[in-house]
């Protein structure tokens, strides 16, 4: 048949299918560093595809146009020239990008893309609605989508709004990790949770402030392990002289796991309003923990009243009693 040797009926010789010619896949998004949700994501999808043995991947990484100042626009023409060069190598182009950025990424593929006649798939990161933008920016998304084979959404919620939109090819591509078969005694069964652990990037969106202030008041024996790189907003001073709170600056990626599986619960206190499915929190899923957070994003399609603990945002007597 059309996977292995035939024979003609007439009994000729026998034949060998022409080895079909690998799919030539370019992945153009943010690989690390710095490491982060997205680059995370994107890396570990990058590393899957790359080993199979039916597709030849090739990376553009995006990093390094936003921010630079001056040098911005430079840097946004040296990736359109990269990606334009790589784009006539490719099978199917795949955008990912976080909402930030798709106005400005989303056409610039889509066009290159269109050029081409190469199939696009958009996948974006995160939980922002870029419908709640100005007309001139939701315009452009909007352009860049119409024009892409598949639109994936992270959550649930944007998958409907696209279709509410009338996009076409849309689909709903959660984060997701390798979930282990856990053990029975993982499941909780009653365990008592003295030892929290609180792992993302520091600022203040994330709730790190309402985390210190509801520690305050925590009985003694109850820890608090913070993990993370500081942000933009946070001096490092900020856990001075707060009780039950250890700062343990920065984990490795290989790492995750296992600080997580030594706590009791994780905690994100987060009320930064474009939250998607944050990769911690299906970390400790697989790590057999369970999860204080808040309704925030699409949080509440993550977590319920089987995985853990819903509170109200920048509510600090609520988290504390969670």
């Amino acid at each position: 048949g059309p996977f292995g040797p035939w024979e003609k009926p007439d009994g000729s010789p026998r034949m060998t299918r022409p080895e079909v010619h690998p799919l030539n896949v370019l992945m153009i998004g943010p690989m690390p560093p710095p490491v982060g949700g997205t680059t995370v994501l994107f890396a570990s999808l990058m590393e899957a595809l790359s080993a199979r043995d039916d597709m030849v991947v090739r990376i553009v990484a995006t990093r390094g146009v936003r921010g630079q100042g001056l040098n911005s626009p430079l840097a946004l023409f040296g990736l359109a020239s990269n990606i334009a060069r790589t784009v006539r190598w490719a099978d199917v182009v795949t955008l990912h990008v976080s909402t930030t950025g798709l106005h400005v990424l989303g056409p610039m593929v889509a066009f290159l893309a269109r050029r081409c006649r190469r199939p696009l798939i958009i996948r974006k990161f995160g939980g922002t609605d870029f419908m709640t933008f100005s007309p001139a920016r939701r315009g452009l998304i909007l352009w860049a989508l119409r024009r892409a084979d598949l639109y994936l959404a992270e959550t649930r919620r944007l998958v409907e709004r696209a279709e509410e939109l009338g996009l076409r090819g849309v689909g709903w591509y959660p984060n997701s990790r390798p979930m282990p078969r856990l053990p029975e005694a993982a499941a909780g069964n009653g365990r008592s949770c003295r030892r929290f652990v609180f792992l993302s990037q520091l600022y203040r969106a994330k709730g790190v402030v309402d985390l210190l202030d509801a520690a305050e008041d925590l009985p003694d024996g109850v820890t608090i392990d913070v993990y993370g790189t500081l942000g933009f907003d946070l001096p490092g001073t900020v856990f001075d002289g707060r009780r039950n709170v250890t700062y343990h600056g920065a984990v490795e990626r290989d790492r995750v796991h296992d600080v997580l599986a030594s706590h009791d619960a994780l905690v994100l206190p987060t009320y930064y309003p474009a939250e998607g499915y944050p990769g911690v929190i299906l970390e400790a899923y697989a790590a057999g923990i369970p999860v204080i957070s808040t309704r925030t994003g699409a949080i509440p399609e993550l977590v319920d009243a089987s995985t853990g603990i819903l509170v109200e945002p920048r509510d600090v007597g609520s988290l504390r009693a969670a």
